[in-house]
């Protein structure tokens, strides 16, 4: 390490300087100067570390000291002033500048040199300190940039995912549809969507991934992708056979089944919940598999309730119990209501959550209205709070039988 450089100030010529001896018998550069009007450009041409100066003629160094702690360029070094008898009464004025520190005539080398030692100290500090400063701030315009950077890819990703959830389902013979989706974030974890698997038969999921942010909303798109209806390139809905018709709709239990295997837990650290049918759109046969997913709601045309109950563990843990494919019989006018359980948290209008009961009397009572639709209450009720914990997606389908 350099040893500190020292400029030392004297009012004149005639001054001898004992200091100047002593700080280079302690190892500090030393440079004397006299104390002139262009002494602004004489620091910042030797750029010392500490400035001393003798102080004999109280007034003009006084004014000296005012310039170098004024300016820009020499505020920020360490001025110690010595001051002489003569001058002593000044101190005052001197300490209002205000310098660091100051010394009296006579004192005692040691004093000098700790003085030094404490102004370089502070130096040190200062500079550690200002660098510190200059991390933390490019740090926090490295985090408000990649912020940027996240909340625009988000905002891609939400777009994103919004493209997948259906604008239209009224190709679907013999059934209507409603649908409300509001994840709790800028992306979530639910997908859905229905579509029709050849001229009678009617396939419709709903997924819940654990979670919600980009890692579930990530998987909820590929399971999206994956559950495309596309038989050239292998997809899990529906396959090619050698006879008429060629195809072969892959029943419930065989698809939750193969999901189970293609994404495992251990592979892709989230699970997820799904509700996967297949309704005959002119028969009303409806056949399904509840993976851990809520129970849909069937609301009858005569005005009875009841859920679509088979049992089944979430997707991606590879469990013994296996699935329960359950078939039931759809009557012209009977409504089923699928959801996530994001929809059990709702707080309703006393500020409690709906959870499972909530749901059920929900949809007891809406029974007793002459409404078209079950879920718009419901739908209101998403959009009028503050903040949500979870994804919430609601779907509900009418089917009439016309054909």
């Amino acid at each position: 390490m350099d040893a500190a450089k020292i400029l030392v100030f004297q009012p004149n010529n005639n001054d001898s300087c004992s200091m100047k001896r002593l700080l280079r018998r302690f190892g500090y550069g030393v440079i004397e100067e006299i104390m002139k009007e262009d002494m602004i450009e004489l620091v910042v041409r030797i750029k010392p570390d500490i400035i001393i100066m003798n102080v004999f003629q109280g007034s003009i160094c006084l004014e000296a000291c005012k310039k170098l702690k004024e300016e820009y360029s020499t505020k920020d070094i360490p001025l110690i002033v010595h001051l002489h008898s003569a001058v002593e009464k000044l101190k005052l004025d001197f300490l209002a500048v205000p310098i660091n520190d100051f010394i009296q005539q006579p004192f005692h080398e040691m004093e000098l040199i700790h003085k030094i030692q404490n102004q370089l100290r502070i130096v040190s500090l200062h500079k550690k300190l200002k660098h510190s400063q200059r991390a933390l701030e490019e740090s926090l315009a490295l985090v408000e940039n990649q912020k940027k950077e996240l909340d625009n890819n988000l905002s891609l990703a939400a777009n994103i995912q919004e493209s997948l959830i259906p604008k239209s389902l009224g190709s679907i013979p013999n059934c209507s549809f409603i649908w409300h989706f509001q994840p709790s974030g800028k992306v979530g974890g639910d997908i859905f969507d229905a579509f029709m698997l050849d001229e009678d038969h009617m396939g419709l999921y709903m997924i819940d991934v654990m979670g919600h942010g980009i890692a579930s909303s990530m998987l909820a798109v590929a399971l999206s992708e994956f559950l495309i209806l596309d038989v050239e390139r292998g997809s899990p809905l529906k396959r090619k056979i050698n006879e008429y018709p060629y195809y072969e709709i892959i029943s419930p239990l065989e698809v939750i089944n193969y999901l189970n295997k293609r994404f495992p837990f251990n592979k892709y650290k989230h699970y997820f919940t799904i509700f996967y049918m297949i309704l005959n759109v002119k028969t009303g046969v409806l056949k399904y598999v509840r993976a851990a997913h809520p129970a849909p709601i069937i609301i009858k045309n005569d005005g009875g309730l009841y859920e679509l109950d088979a049992y089944g563990t979430p997707v991606g843990f590879e469990f013994g119990e296996g699935y329960d494919e359950k078939t039931v019989c759809l009557d012209s006018g009977d409504t089923i209501i699928v959801y996530t359980d994001g929809l059990m948290e709702l707080k309703d209008t006393d500020g409690k959550p709906l959870e499972y009961e909530g749901i059920i009397d929900y949809f007891k009572k809406e029974i007793n209205f002459e409404n078209h639709h079950y879920t718009l209450n419901l739908k209101k009720l998403t959009r009028s709070q503050e903040t949500i914990k979870d994804d919430i997606s609601i779907l509900e389908m009418k089917w009439i039988k016309f054909i």
